[in-house]
């Protein structure tokens, strides 16, 4: 019987244990990385994030949640879920120590998205097929000066059979209201980013009944965030810890953008969405946000087929935008 198996087994037998049972693991732990903090390595130091265990705002239940205690050591109960948090936690602590592109005054910083969204077409006879690929770009340029003038430039295929002729259009509105509101639907200066823990605490707290479930509804409010806005490095670390602490967060490593960029997908397996699986691509070296996938079992759309759909992302920094085609509008048009 191998440990996983027998770890397994004793699971079956042993009390899930509170909150004051686990608090002796826990200061054990911190001890143990204090102390490796402290031990000389032949490397050059890099500055160290140790991990918060502390749930702020969260029940004795959802810290069990996070791991058991088996015979004094402390165990995580999913090893997917683990090999999740620890991508997470290293991407946090690497997009503190790497320097994100700054816009200087006067300068932009361009965020760029290269998507193959997926696009179907309904036919005579009543059958429904996806088209061909059709790859759309986005480009936000933000200022310096947030006040002032964004820009925003896409383009798409036009029609809803991909007759091959693109659309291009270019936006300038102050503050990013390009379609009536912000670009940025949520207010990041709002996010507390105390800790991880608070910072799930904080989008939980909106959870107003949508998506499958409520797991599922604070790991889309995160990565949407992270998938359409270049999120500060100190504020992308707390995201990045707060998704580590949803149940279902796993990791696949190995993954392409579709830009052919490797890093590690992240992303959780909602039980509701008969397999269907969303994902945000990062690079854990730098803790960026480079892509995102998204999968649809075969039978879980119209179209029937399994499907695949990937971006690309990118954020540099630029002194000019290109001119506006397109005057900003509401939301409805």
């Amino acid at each position: 019987m191998d440990d996983l198996t027998l770890l397994r087994s004793l699971r079956d037998d042993v009390a899930e244990p509170d909150a004051v049972r686990l608090a002796p693991a826990y200061l054990k732990l911190e001890t143990a990385i204090h102390a490796a903090e402290k031990t000389p390595a032949s490397r050059a130091p890099r500055r160290r994030h140790p991990i918060r265990w502390a749930a702020v705002g969260l029940t004795a239940a959802a810290a069990v949640a996070a791991a058991v205690v088996v015979g004094g050591v402390l165990a995580p109960p999913h090893p997917e879920s683990a090999s999740a948090a620890t991508v997470l936690r290293k991407a946090a602590a690497e997009a503190i120590t790497y320097s994100d592109p700054e816009a200087g005054p006067g300068q932009y910083l361009k965020f760029h998205i290269r998507a193959d969204w997926v696009g179907h077409q309904g036919r005579a006879d009543g059958t429904i097929s996806r088209m061909p690929s059709n790859i759309q770009n986005v480009d936000v340029y933000i200022p310096s000066d947030t006040n002032a003038d964004w820009a925003l430039y896409r383009d798409w295929e036009h029609g809803e059979t991909g007759d091959g002729d693109f659309e291009t259009e270019t936006i300038h509105a102050p503050r990013g209201e390009f379609y009536g509101g912000p670009w940025a639907r949520q207010d990041l200066s709002a996010i507390p980013t105390g800790s991880g823990a608070e910072t799930l605490a904080y989008f939980d707290a909106q959870y107003q009944g949508g998506s499958a479930s409520r797991d599922e509804d604070n790991f889309v409010r995160i990565t949407d965030i992270l998938r359409y806005y270049p999120v500060p490095a100190a504020l992308r670390a707390r995201m990045f810890e707060a998704l580590a602490l949803i149940p279902g967060t796993t990791s696949t490593d190995g993954i392409a953008n579709l830009d052919g960029r490797v890093g590690v997908a992240i992303g959780r397996n909602e039980p509701q969405r008969s397999g269907e699986r969303q994902e945000i691509i990062i690079d854990p070296d730098t803790g960026q946000v480079i892509g995102e996938r998204r999968f649809y079992p075969a039978g879980t759309v119209s179209a029937g087929e399994e499907q695949t759909t990937l971006t690309a992302m990118s954020t540099t920094v630029v002194d000019t935008v290109p001119p506006a085609t397109t005057p900003a509008r509401d939301e409805n048009g």
